[in-house]
C-alpha cells in the first residue's frame, strides 16, 4: 500500500516532464540560519544515483541516515538500502566558496522537507536538512526557522563628482497597510 503524500506546498513545476517539487519552502534568511546552526540543505539527490523503488516510499518528515563513503560522496540511507547520493561533493568543500558556505558533515541525518514527484504522482527524489549525528531533530513543522521575506534590489549612490556606485541589496519586504475593507472583514 502506498503512503499518501499529504498536502504540501507546490514549490516548482510542473516541469516539461510533468514532475513537480512539493514540500516546505526555505527562504534565503532561513537557509542562512540553518548554516549558522551547523546544518546543510540538500535540494535533492543526484538523479542518476537514485534507487527509484526505494525512494518511492519516502515522505516529507522522514528522517534518513547520511553517510560519507570515504571517497567523494555523501549518500542517503534507509536501513540497509542506499537511496541516492546527495548533491554536494568533496570538491565543493575543497573550493573556498563552498568551504565557507556550509559546514562539512561526514555522518548525520537527512530530514526530508522536499519531494520531487513525477507526472503520475510517484516520488522520484527527495531533499532536506542534513544535521550532524546527535543533534536533535525537530518536528517537520518546526524544521525550517522563521525567516524574513526579502527582495533583491539595486542601490545607487551618486557622488558629488557625478560618479555612480551601484550595489546589490536584499531588503525586507514590508507588509502593506491593511485597507478599510480588509480590517472590516477581518482579513
Amino acid at each position: 500500500m502506498r503512503r499518501p503524500l499529504g498536502r504540501w506546498e507546490l514549490l516548482s513545476g510542473p516541469n516539461k516532464d510533468g514532475s513537480r517539487h512539493i514540500g516546505i519552502r526555505v527562504l534565503p534568511d532561513a537557509a542562512t540560519q540553518l548554516r549558522a546552526a551547523g546544518q546543510n540543505l540538500v535540494n535533492k539527490m543526484y538523479d542518476r544515483s537514485v534507487d527509484r523503488e526505494a525512494v518511492a516510499s519516502v515522505r516529507v518528515g522522514d528522517v534518513l541516515e547520511v553517510r560519507f563513503d570515504g571517497d567523494k560522496g555523501w549518500w542517503a540511507w534507509r536501513g540497509d538500502t542506499r537511496l541516492g547520493r546527495l548533491t554536494w561533493t568533496l570538491n565543493n568543500f575543497e573550493a573556498k566558496h563552498w568551504r565557507d558556505a556550509g559546514p562539512r558533515i561526514d555522518d548525520g541525518t537527512l530530514q526530508v522537507i522536499r519531494l520531487v514527484v513525477d507526472a503520475n504522482g510517484a516520488v522520484v527524489n527527495a531533499g532536506g536538512i542534513v544535521r550532524r549525528d546527535g543533534l536533535p531533530i525537530p518536528p517537520v513543522k518546526d524544521a525550517v526557522p522563521d525567516a524574513v521575506v526579502t527582495v533583491r534590489t539595486l542601490h545607487a549612490t551618486v557622488g558629488r563628482d557625478g560618479t555612480v556606485d551601484v550595489s546589490r541589496e536584499m531588503l525586507p519586504v514590508r507588509k502593506g497597510r491593511r485597507g478599510f475593507w480588509s480590517r472590516l472583514l477581518g482579513r
